[in-house]
């Protein structure tokens, strides 16, 4: 019982940290600084909806895609792990600020993709649907970070206030060294079994 818990805890975190929530809280202030509070509501609810659709698609399809262009779930992982490592890069330096700024379509480009579903967390879903995981662990990572994400930015102008801009930016480059390590992680093990699966 505790195994299992801590199977679909794992699952959780491993794509919290790529699909960051709480980094996303001070992107989604700023894109949407300029619009009224309904508007605001339609942009969030659209995001969410939008990057759930893209992460249960690619996590039922994900492999088929693979098989049909013969590429294996080693390749995946080494290749996911190069972008994710690039990624992480990208957030410890914070190069995403400032690109989307009082666009009308910014509930799908950036905040839906790639910002919550991006590559990352594609290759995540894909990754824990996969034993020793399997679709339940993917589905339970996917809904439970999709909910917090919208509470998350349901409640971004209060948060914005707790945290300042200091506070959401430190949070957001500790995410981005975790998810470094993860990254490694992966590629390393994309290398072991390519080398022993020959």
């Amino acid at each position: 019982m505790v195994d299992a818990l801590w199977i679909y805890l794992q699952g959780f975190l491993t794509l919290f940290i790529i699909f960051d929530p709480i980094g996303n809280v001070p992107l989604f202030h700023a894109f949407t600084s300029s619009f009224e509070a309904q508007k605001k509501i339609k942009i969030l609810n659209d995001s969410v909806k939008v990057a759930f659709v893209i992460l249960v698609v690619f996590a039922v399809i994900g492999t088929y895609i693979l098989d049909f262009f013969t590429i294996s779930m080693n390749d995946f992982k080494i290749a996911g792990g190069v972008l994710l490592f690039i990624m992480s890069i990208e957030g410890l330096l914070g190069k995403e600020e400032g690109r989307w700024m009082n666009r009308e379509d910014v509930a799908i480009v950036p905040l839906a993709t790639p910002l919550m579903a991006g590559p990352g967390s594609i290759y995540t879903v894909m990754y824990l649907m996969q034993p020793p995981n399997g679709p339940l662990v993917a589905f339970f990572a996917i809904v439970a970070n999709v909910i917090l994400q919208w509470a998350l930015l349901r409640s971004s102008n209060r948060l914005m206030k707790i945290l300042g801009r200091a506070g959401s930016t430190i949070i957001s480059r500790i995410m981005a060294f975790i998810l470094s390590a993860i990254a490694i992680g992966m590629i390393r093990s994309g290398l072991v079994g390519a080398y022993l699966g020959g």
